[in-house]
């Protein structure tokens, strides 16, 4: 099932192109990618399968775990919130949540977490498999922990910025981020995303399989090297406690769950949409989701440098990663900013081209940043700009 659905314009029919190679390859099984140019849906395509026998193609309206790319929807809803007054992000974080002064955090703010600067990138203690499901047993864990590092160092916070950012935002407006995402954005967009998806969505939920190890990039390398030899570091926490973390992704207590750093599940073109109004001044259809001033945060720079938790470079602004000039950590220009995703997946707004991205598929890969399968696309892309 390699076939391509959808639409393309004609001068994005090289997109297209490399979507099918990508299909054609044992490199991927099933997968959905759009593009928003000015306002304007230019490409729609989708196709492969969805399931692990390869039986049931990828459909139009097929969603998939977004990993991390959870992050970036999750800081609309964030941003969308600061601007109804509902708090700020110069709040501190124990003014909402006063459980979280323990082990010296009492001087944090709501900011702090958006840009990876808590210094609470896991959590230490091994975590039993079940208390993922726990949001209120997950949330005690992270109050309890102590900074890995001093303040002034910013570190990737794969899990654990779920927890803060959604008991943070929770306290402050009383409901979670996945209603407000429903209620306040994806609803009057009409956008297929969820952070907690309902069962009556599971059927269109694609399957999530794991693709072949991948050595020699330097950055893969050296990662996977220090979570298999460190498991009490750092690197290995953050990933893998609780363990469940890597093994539940298809399960029905997972997709159900609310974690807003990691189990959103969305399309290509939904990533689009809403990537697509924020680099075109944070309007779709009539529908304002940022104002152009609070878009500003989104492409300003607030931290950058080595990350002891990714083991490489990384650039955030307020909630987003940014685009790096490094190989396989560029997405668009020097202003892009949105997430990729565990296993490849990712949507990014360039402000400068008014470009919105998606990319959503169901085969892993290892890679820390930008996918090489992503990157392919997005060269595709850019290529048809210029």
């Amino acid at each position: 099932m390699s076939s391509v659905n959808g639409f393309v314009i004609p001068e994005f029919y090289p997109v297209r192109e490399a979507f099918e190679q990508l299909l054609m390859s044992d490199q991927e099984k099933g997968a959905s990618l759009a593009i928003v140019h000015r306002g304007e849906l230019v490409v729609d395509i989708w196709g492969g399968t969805a399931d692990e026998d390869e039986q049931q193609g990828w459909q139009q309206d097929t969603i998939a775990n977004a990993f991390s790319c959870t992050k970036g929807i999750a800081t609309v809803c964030v941003l969308k919130a600061v601007e109804q007054g509902l708090f700020s992000l110069n709040d501190l974080i124990t003014d909402h949540w006063p459980e979280f002064r323990q082990e010296g955090k009492a001087h944090l703010r709501i900011s702090d977490i958006l840009s990876h600067k808590t210094g609470v990138s896991a959590i230490d203690h091994m975590v039993q498999p079940e208390h993922l499901y726990d949001w209120n047993v997950m949330c005690a864990a992270v109050a309890e922990q102590a900074p890995w590092w001093a303040y002034g160092t910013h570190g990737y916070a794969p899990l654990t910025f779920g927890w803060m950012i959604g008991e943070v935002f929770q306290r402050a407006t009383g409901r979670s981020i996945g209603q407000f995402l429903q209620q306040e954005i994806a609803g009057p967009l009409n956008l297929d995303c969820f952070i907690g998806t309902p069962e009556s969505e599971f059927h269109r939920c694609a399957k999530i399989g794991r693709g072949r190890p991948v050595k020699g990039d330097p950055m893969v390398d050296n990662l996977f090297k220090e979570i298999m030899t460190n498991p009490t570091g750092v690197c290995s926490k953050a990933f893998a406690n609780p363990t469940s973390a890597q093994r539940g992704t298809n399960s029905k207590a997972w997709r159900e769950m609310e974690l807003p750093s990691a189990n959103g599940h969305t399309n290509g073109r939904a990533l689009a949409t809403l990537y697509g109004a924020l680099a075109n001044g944070g309007a779709h259809q009539g529908v304002q989701i940022l104002k152009p001033e609070t878009l500003n945060l989104c492409w300003s720079e607030t931290v950058r440098g080595y990350d002891p938790v990714l083991r490489t470079d990384t650039r955030f602004s307020t909630g987003f990663m940014m685009s790096q000039e490094s190989r396989l950590a560029k997405f668009g220009g020097t202003r892009s900013f949105g997430h990729p995703g565990a296993g490849g997946s990712i949507g990014f707004a360039d402000p400068d081209k008014a470009l919105g991205f998606g990319f959503i598929h169901n085969l892993m890969g290892p890679y820390i940043l930008v996918d090489p399968r992503a990157e392919a696309l997005i060269e595709a892309a850019y290529d048809c700009l210029s």
